[in-house]
């Protein structure tokens, strides 16, 4: 009987003592620094300012095993700026309704509902899509959409609005960053 308390005992003592220590002794920090660019498609990305945390995905030049690129997911303090790409035919107007549309049946809101009318974007990169702003006394951001070929890219930002303003420039410059990492926005 004792060998089984001993084993029980070694398990309990991995989980309790050692797997916290190792989880504590790892950083998930994962800040940028001034010129990192990140991949949204395999052609598509942006740069992103020092001091921002990388939650997910990838510089230009890595990828994963599958050679697949994931989620954009990044944190400036309480900000959370979250970048998805995925196969669409149509119109970032169409794509922003789309959006809506899905959160609307999933979440049961509307961000137009509450947002600011679309508005056009252009970034530095030539591409083209729609912007809308809101602001509410808990959360504030923006979601822009484009369509770059045959995908459609969301561009999600929220936080608490004190913090929204202070990294709106930050904000401001990685949308604007956006781009064909060739250099071809078709």
């Amino acid at each position: 009987m004792f060998p089984h308390a001993a084993a029980i005992l070694a398990v309990w003592l991995l989980w309790v003592v050692i797997v916290p220590a190792i989880d504590s002794a790892v950083s998930s920090e994962d800040p940028t620094v001034a010129g990192d660019r990140l991949a949204v498609t395999e052609s598509v990305s942006f740069t992103v300012p020092a001091g921002w945390n990388i939650d997910s995905g990838f510089l230009i030049d890595q990828r994963s095993a599958s050679g697949s690129v994931p989620r954009v997911e990044l944190t400036g303090g309480s900000v959370s700026f979250v970048v998805d790409a995925d196969d669409f035919t149509g119109t970032a107007d169409e794509l922003l309704s789309q959006v809506d549309a899905v959160s609307l049946a999933t979440n049961g809101s509307s961000v137009l509902a509450i947002s600011s009318p679309p508005q056009p974007v252009t970034t530095d990169g030539g591409l083209t899509g729609v912007q809308i702003r809101f602001d509410t006394p808990r959360a504030a951001g923006s979601m822009a959409t484009f369509v770059v070929g045959d995908k459609g890219i969301r561009v999600q930002v929220v936080g608490p609005p004190d913090q929204i303003a202070s990294h709106s420039q930050e904000i401001a410059d990685m949308i604007a960053s956006f781009g064909t990492t060739e250099g071809d926005t078709k």
